[in-house]
């Protein structure tokens, strides 16, 4: 198989549209998601519709179970975080007042976890840990940790998001991947991150990265009434 992994679209559109032309001419067979369809971007429906419309499957993010959450406050705490900021928490607000009725619909069916089994394979696709959607699994998250989910989850190779971090991360014989964000990247580089997966001759994982309009977008997330550190931080390929 060779597959497309999208992560962390967080409702930027011209971010996907970007990447699915540049996927159109790459040869894959599929395209997944890893979740977080929606969050800290200005287009929260388009993000979702165009997904829905392309048949790209995928996983729930924890972004997306705290919108979908029926309570704002026990939603944010339970799949974002319990001190979320002033600014983290009027983008949050912002993203749950414009959420359609069929977006969450589209949100609430998705997974929490993919399984692929490939010959002696088996891949899983989730959106943090396969234990939990919010549990970051960084470049520094102790080997022994990883292992215990490894064990758990019965996966060879675990493809996560959550991070917006690109990652390729040998376990001992496993292997963790991560595509990096395609919306809202954290590494320092403000292009839209994103992964092939290739089986057809062993293994093998290419990170893609692809321009899109970033100055734009910034620019878009302020004048949607996001916090203008949201807009600065688009620019820098920081995240927030």
């Amino acid at each position: 198989m060779r597959l497309a992994i999208l992560a962390d679209i967080h409702a930027n559109l011209p971010a996907l549209e970007a990447v699915l032309r540049d996927v159109a001419g790459r040869g894959v067979e599929g395209v997944l998601h890893l979740g977080d369809l929606v969050g800290y971007g200005p287009h929260p429906d388009a993000v979702v519709a165009r997904v829905r419309e392309q048949q790209i499957g995928g996983v729930v993010g924890n972004y997306d179970l705290a919108v979908c959450h029926p309570d704002a406050r026990e939603g944010a705490q339970q799949y974002l975080r319990p001190d979320l900021s002033e600014e983290g928490w009027r983008t949050y607000c912002w993203t749950r007042e414009r959420v359609g009725a069929a977006t969450r619909e589209v949100l609430a069916t998705l997974p929490a976890q993919l399984r692929i089994e490939e010959g002696e394979r088996v891949f899983l696709f989730t959106h943090g840990s396969p234990e939990r959607p919010n549990e970051y699994l960084r470049p520094e998250t102790p080997e022994p940790r990883l292992q215990e989910l490894f064990e758990g989850s019965g996966a060879d190779v675990l493809v996560v998001g959550h991070t917006h971090l690109p990652q390729a991360r040998e376990v001992g014989s496993r292997l963790l991947l991560n595509p990096g964000s395609v919306g809202n990247p954290k590494d320092g580089d403000p292009r839209a991150s994103y992964l092939i997966l290739d089986t057809d001759r062993g293994l093998t994982v290419e990170h893609m990265r692809v321009e899109f309009a970033v100055e734009t977008v910034g620019a878009e997330r302020v004048d949607s009434a996001f916090p203008a550190q949201q807009g600065e931080a688009l620019r820098r390929g920081r995240g927030v």
